[in-house]
């Protein structure tokens, strides 16, 4: 089992009322086999480019819904990683819209078999394994309610996390200003999931904000 870096602090700010970092809700009993888990998670998404976005889609998973299923927190905590697998889908940052279904749709299918493959491989309950694959595959768009969760989970995270990421892009000419902007907006109003989409949308201003100081910066 590979050990988590729990006591490691976010390199991003965490406003007093959101969720704090990797930590499970007081209250609710969780499963031996999910407890043994999240600390192999953690060491498999320890260097991904984007693993505070990952932690913190499980963290906020819980914090809209305090009795997601477990699998549910183990999809958010992985639903992004076919990115860390060689020979995905690539999407044209500078052409292409941000919701382009083709893409979007070859990113999200390849993580629902990248991630309950590697489940699989590590001992996970093979139920549990196949739980996943629908909420992963409907994370950027939603559908269902399991999906819809996803989506917002995932929403809000990208946003608390990834100003900096935004203006990288545009910083190293992947993307124009206004194309940044685009993600983030489409971060944000995308959300399906009612009490998500709220949160998404308090964060997504706020992203908007952090990216435009950095725009002032370069």
């Amino acid at each position: 089992m590979q050990a988590s870096h729990s006591l490691r602090p976010p390199a991003f700010e965490i406003e007093s009322d959101a969720p704090a970092w990797r930590v499970l809700p007081e209250g609710r009993d969780f499963s031996p086999e999910f407890l043994e888990l999240r600390p192999q998670i953690f060491g498999w998404i320890e260097d991904y480019y984007d693993r505070d976005h990952l932690t913190r889609a499980g963290d906020w998973m819980l914090a809209v819904e305090p009795e997601a299923p477990e699998y549910l927190v183990v999809a958010a905590l992985l639903h992004d990683l076919e990115r860390k697998i060689p020979g995905g889908p690539q999407l044209e940052f500078a052409t292409v819209p941000w919701s382009d279904r083709e893409y979007n749709d070859a990113h999200a299918g390849r993580s629902a078999v990248v991630v309950p493959t590697w489940l699989t491989a590590f001992g996970a309950d093979p139920d549990l394994a196949l739980a996943v694959a629908q909420p992963i595959r409907e994370h950027e768009f939603g559908g269902s309610p399991d999906g819809d969760l996803m989506q917002a989970a995932d929403s809000i995270s990208f946003l608390e996390t990834n100003a900096d990421l935004i203006a990288g892009w545009v910083n190293t000419g992947r993307c124009t200003p206004e194309k940044g902007v685009e993600k983030l907006r489409w971060m944000g109003e995308r959300v399906r999931h009612p009490e998500g989409g709220k949160i998404a949308r308090r964060y997504m201003e706020r992203s908007i904000r952090q990216f435009e100081e950095l725009q002032t910066e370069r």
